[in-house]
């Protein structure tokens, strides 16, 4: 009698079994999360409308001049803000998930990256969410074009530009707190230095906002949003394939570096 040695799973196998169990994990912390909020979704986008109101309050006594723009001033800011709060949640994806499974990832053996998928389904959903209703808010205002079909590719640049950047931080927030404190520093008060309330012209105000990545983004939504040629159509493309590049490489070194971050878990450590 032979027998047979058991078969490790291909790449394509061990990928669908990953977003299967992301999507399972995502479905209860999901409902476990909304549960008990009354108002639910309205949370995804109620920081851009206070952040926008507060912008046309100081606008209007003459503080902040948002500058040119080929959008109403109010949509302008809001539309901006939506862009760098999905950019700021995906950057956070890879942290929180593997945060969120501290107490199982140590005792359970299973695919790492469902981990972070399962985060990054409520990400997308929160994205989808705020892209819903800017694109109807557009629409109410009578911006109705072929145009918006650019802007879920300015979120989707958005998504793809944070989850990169978060996975290559991951390993490093994971062993320093004080990096993720950073971080969540940088991510909480990076709105300021993006073109969303003003658009500085010259100086090295204006060189920071520009070196901004989220900036192209930012810009490229509001004149598509506008019915507007982009002014940085090279820019725009770079960006999304440098997007998705990034997410690909940032996914590959979460994987090397899993098993590093889980045994420093068992041994006590962060």
């Amino acid at each position: 009698m032979t027998s047979s040695a058991p078969t490790t799973p291909g790449p394509a196998a061990g990928a669908i079994a990953a977003l299967a169990l992301s999507w399972r994990i995502f479905r209860r912390t999901l409902g476990a999360k909304y549960r008990k909020s009354f108002l639910g979704y309205f949370w995804m986008f109620a920081p851009a409308l206070l952040i926008t109101g507060g912008v046309v309050l100081a606008s209007d006594a003459g503080v902040v001049d948002p500058g040119p723009s080929p959008l109403p001033r109010g949509l302008s800011v809001f539309l901006a803000t939506l862009l760098w709060l999905v950019f700021a949640e995906a950057v956070e994806v890879p942290h929180q998930a593997f945060e969120g499974a501290r107490s199982y990832l140590t005792r359970v053996h299973f695919s790492r990256a469902a981990v972070i998928l399962s985060q990054l389904h409520e990400t997308l959903l929160t994205a989808l969410v705020r892209l819903v209703v800017a694109l109807a808010l557009l629409a109410a205002a009578g911006f109705w074009h072929a145009g918006l079909l650019l802007v879920p590719v300015a979120f989707a640049g958005a998504v793809l530009l944070g989850l990169g950047l978060g996975c290559f931080l991951m390993p490093w927030t994971q062993l320093f707190a004080d990096l993720q404190q950073t971080l969540k520093l940088a991510l909480g008060y990076g709105l300021f230095l993006t073109p969303a309330m003003y658009q500085p012209q010259g100086g090295w105000f204006a060189a920071i906002v520009a070196a901004n990545p989220v900036s192209p983004l930012m810009i490229a939504a509001r004149e598509a949003a506008a019915g507007a040629p982009l002014s940085q159509p090279a820019l725009f493309g770079g960006l999304l394939v440098g997007g998705l590049l990034a997410a690909v490489a940032g996914f590959a070194l979460v994987r090397l570096a899993a098993p590093i971050l889980i045994e420093r878990m068992l041994l006590g450590g962060r």
